[in-house]
């Protein structure tokens, strides 16, 4: 049963949420497309060398653990 106290935790983590997205999403918009390409291209070595630890692991124990992965696209 939810209490008074944590509706409002929830509407104040709600609030702070929103005010934080909305930054994002301004800055966002004013960012160039030079500045788009170059935080993709981030993400795609990132993503690349992500892959090549996680193989490098997979390579290091005897027993295979498989794990979720996202696929990220431009």
């Amino acid at each position: 049963m939810a209490t008074n106290y944590d509706f409002s935790r929830s509407s104040l983590l709600l609030e702070q949420y929103q005010r934080e997205m909305d930054v994002i999403a301004a800055a966002l918009q004013e960012e160039s497309l030079d500045e788009q390409e170059e935080r993709l291209s981030f993400v795609d070595r990132a993503w690349s060398l992500t892959c090549a630890c996680f193989h490098g692991q997979l390579e290091s124990i005897d027993t295979p653990v498989y794990a979720p992965v996202a696929v990220v696209r431009p």
